[in-house]
């Protein structure tokens, strides 16, 4: 039998689309695209400059700055992009985000939403 690695490989570099506080950590932590942004036209605009990057494999974005947007094709082209892709993580004045964070990267994986019931 053959060995399949089942490992998920992230091509490209990593991008931050965030507040001040996510941007200073993950620039911390070695990323070098960082885009800050607060209003929606400076998250549209760095949403739009990742995507049109042929670098970036990788955005990981506030989650309140996601909902700030009103181009419902940017929406749908966050949700469905897989280069980059997109990971929203929750701000970190958030109650209950991670779970809703995890809720939605499982939907995203598996199609279906396991954790309704019927």
């Amino acid at each position: 039998m053959a060995n399949i690695d089942t490992r998920a490989k992230v091509n490209g570099k990593v991008a931050v689309i965030g507040d001040a506080l996510l941007a200073r950590g993950m620039s911390l932590g070695g990323v070098k695209h960082i885009y800050r942004a607060e209003t929606r036209e400076e998250v549209e605009r760095a949403v739009k400059e990742v995507m049109e990057n042929g670098e970036i494999g990788m955005v990981v974005i506030n989650e309140d700055l996601v909902k700030k947007i009103g181009d419902r094709k940017m929406l749908n082209a966050i949700d469905s992009s897989i280069s980059p892709v997109f990971v929203m993580v929750a701000s970190h004045n958030e109650k209950e985000a991670e779970v809703d964070v995890l809720r939605r990267l499982i939907i995203r994986a598996v199609g279906i939403d396991i954790s309704k019931r019927r």
